[in-house]
């Protein structure tokens, strides 16, 4: 391995040498590929920096390879109706809904014809343009996604960090509508859970709301370990040494990686901490900890003053118990907490609780 080229990356959808496959990003592919799934719509969640949009890249990157598929991703934000319009358009066997004829010919003019004086030959243009508002953009939609799957092409749309806006209902609605019409439109997203559960509340958006949703939790420690001693060419205890600090957690395996790989011969792990903390405090736990409500902070910060997170010890310190189990349930959905253990919580992101401790307040 080259030294100088660090394999660890700290790109948003990016995970290159680094990349430890969980399986989602796989199973997407088998069933969007497969003529005998009628799954058509996944949800990624996940925490922040959990690796959501490396999953959701493996899926754009691989179907794009395919032959069979036109592959659409398309920004969160914006008119994403219109863009994906245009970007259909853009494909040869689509024709534009606005056809220009130029129709020429010679003909002789005398100067009874006010533009013209004195007798000579000309040529006639005459430009007919279909009414570019006759068909409504659903229309125009479907009729393009029907072509395509005339055209033996699947068309797959993708949305990464997903949150709702007019413009994203609008496009989900339709969506929707083209699978019951039995068009082959698939759809991809990520998105933290609480934007996802914001389209809950649409009435035509039933078949969003019942798609089959996928969380990304920790990584696997084995592998977390073994990745470590392969691509920074250490030994297996150190590699172990190494994965317990990270947590599992996705974006700290790759900061942590890189620190490692960037360090000098006389750093230890123990001198990369500061840095490791920075980095996560300023790029990932200030906005998880800003998209908190007041309620979900007290929690956390009472779990912290547990020794182990037992529920009634967290209970104990709020100022209104009664109030546990909703934050808590919120907590959870945030994917924040970790409530397999009955009776316990525990915190998924590695020095969080550092964080607590001197930005805990804000």
């Amino acid at each position: 391995m080259n030294k100088k080229i660090d394999p660890f990356t700290r790109t948003p959808g990016i995970a290159g040498k680094a990349y430890i496959d969980n399986g989602i990003a796989d199973e997407i592919i088998e069933n969007f590929r497969s003529d005998d799934s009628a799954k058509y719509v996944y949800k990624i969640t996940g925490l922040r920096g959990s690796g959501k949009s490396v999953e959701y890249s493996k899926v754009i990157r691989t179907l794009k390879e395919d032959k069979g598929w036109l592959v659409y991703p398309l920004s969160s934000s914006g008119d994403a109706v219109s863009t994906l319009i245009s970007k259909l358009s853009m494909e040869k066997f689509i024709n534009s809904k606005n056809i220009t004829t130029a129709v020429s010919s010679s003909t002789s003019a005398k100067g009874n014809i006010a533009v013209v004086s004195g007798e000579e030959s000309i040529n006639v243009s005459r430009s007919y343009t279909e009414n570019e508002h006759f068909y409504s953009e659903e229309a125009t939609l479907t009729k393009m996604i029907t072509i395509a799957n005339e055209k033996k092409y699947k068309v797959l749309v993708g949305i990464d960090d997903i949150s709702k806006t007019p413009e994203m209902v609008r496009l989900l609605s339709m969506i929707g509508s083209m699978q019951l019409e039995g068009l082959q439109i698939y759809l991809i997203v990520t998105g933290l859970s609480e934007n996802i559960e914001d389209f809950s509340s649409e009435k035509n958006l039933t078949f969003f709301k019942r798609a089959d949703s996928r969380e990304i939790k920790g990584l696997n420690k084995f592998d977390i370990a073994y990745m470590y001693e392969k691509l920074l060419g250490i030994d297996s205890e150190e590699a172990r040494r190494i994965e317990s600090v990270s947590g599992e957690y996705a974006y700290a395996y790759q900061v942590l990686g890189s620190l490692y790989f960037s360090k000098k011969d006389d750093e230890t792990l123990d001198d990369l901490i500061p840095d490791y903390e920075r980095i996560l405090f300023k790029d990932s736990y200030d906005l998880i900890w800003q998209s908190l409500t007041d309620g979900e902070k007290e929690v956390v910060r009472c779990l912290y003053k547990t020794k182990d997170g037992k529920a009634e010890d967290i209970k104990s310190q709020m100022k209104n118990a009664a109030s546990y189990p909703v934050f808590r349930n919120r907590l959870i959905n945030k994917h924040l907490v970790d409530g397999d253990s009955r009776g316990r919580l525990k915190i998924r992101l590695p020095r969080f609780d550092k964080f607590i401790e001197i930005w805990g307040d804000d």
